[in-house]
């Protein structure tokens, strides 16, 4: 099945599919639609800015299903809840990710797409991955933990779209050995 998952860079033929996926209300439950994050992909896409982020559309066949964002964490940066868990002999990306395509949900790829991203991400320097679902989003946290995720830690959100949410604290490596010495809670 991976062999048939693909991932382009976000561009305009891609954009307002992505847009159409963030305001469906299945979306909005869990994800960051407003309008600060409207922006940045608007600089990205439109203005081809480098934001915070960048975007990978996934596709199946051909057919965009899924979207992955990274962000490149470090020691200096914003999100303090991640800076026990960078690498050590690598860099370290932050991953957001949806299945958006409505055709797509409840067809068993969720896990599948982010192995296959983290196999296929470009940087070869990327040996670890931190993602963080909500604590109440048990789809969200089941998938990545079938994805090799490995739950280390929890925080609750001090600023910003998802003040005050408790979230789970997942982290992967590229390879799954990197990451033996780490406990699951």
């Amino acid at each position: 099945m991976s062999e048939n998952i693909t991932f382009e860079k976000l561009d305009k033929k891609y954009y307002q599919i992505l847009k159409d996926w963030w305001h469906s209300e299945r979306v909005k439950q869990f994800w960051d639609n407003s309008s600060e994050m409207e922006e940045d992909v608007d600089n990205y896409v439109v203005n081809g800015q480098k934001t915070f982020y960048d975007y990978y559309i996934g596709l199946y066949n051909g057919v965009p299903y899924a979207l992955v964002m990274t962000s490149e964490q470090k020691e200096d940066d914003y999100y303090e809840y991640y800076k026990n868990y960078l690498s050590k002999t690598g860099k370290t990306y932050a991953i957001d990710f949806m299945i958006g395509n409505e055709e797509f949900v409840g067809k068993h790829l969720s896990s599948i797409t982010l192995r296959t991203f983290i196999e296929q991400y470009s940087d070869e320097e990327a040996d670890r991955f931190i993602i963080d679902p909500e604590f109440d989003n048990d789809i969200a946290f089941k998938c990545y933990k079938g994805a090799g995720f490995v739950d280390v830690d929890e925080y609750i959100v001090k600023d910003g779209y998802f003040k005050g949410k408790r979230l789970h604290l997942m982290i992967r490596g590229r390879e799954r050995k990197k990451d033996v010495q780490l406990e699951e809670r």
